[in-house]
């Protein structure tokens, strides 16, 4: 995919170079037309090449990350603890009764 940018970045530098030149010769030299079709191109050309640039940048980045957390041994706070026994004791409510006053309205 950055190849793919690189090189759309290269074609539209390279066109907007040579399209500003047969603007100029077919409007007779006009050069504010050929200036903006050259400007345009560079500035195209220059932002392709540069998302390619990035792309590939982040994709290395990406494998070296991956290859630094294959690499890292497990940490102890990674497993999580048994939960063990989850009974509630209601050995203390033994004997409890429910008396009119204790009612909720």
């Amino acid at each position: 995919m950055s190849k793919l940018f690189k090189t759309l970045g290269a074609i539209w530098l390279i066109g907007g170079f040579i399209g500003g030149v047969i603007v100029h010769i077919i409007m007779e030299g006009n050069w504010l037309t050929g200036i903006t079709w050259l400007i345009s191109g560079a500035i195209s050309g220059a932002l392709f090449y540069t998302v390619g640039e990035i792309h590939e940048i982040v994709w290395e980045n990406n494998a070296l990350l991956r290859e630094v957390l294959h690499r890292l041994p497990q940490q102890p706070g990674d497993q999580k603890p048994p939960l063990g026994n989850s009974r509630a004791n209601l050995s203390a409510l033994k004997g409890y009764k429910m008396n009119a006053k204790d009612e909720q309205r």
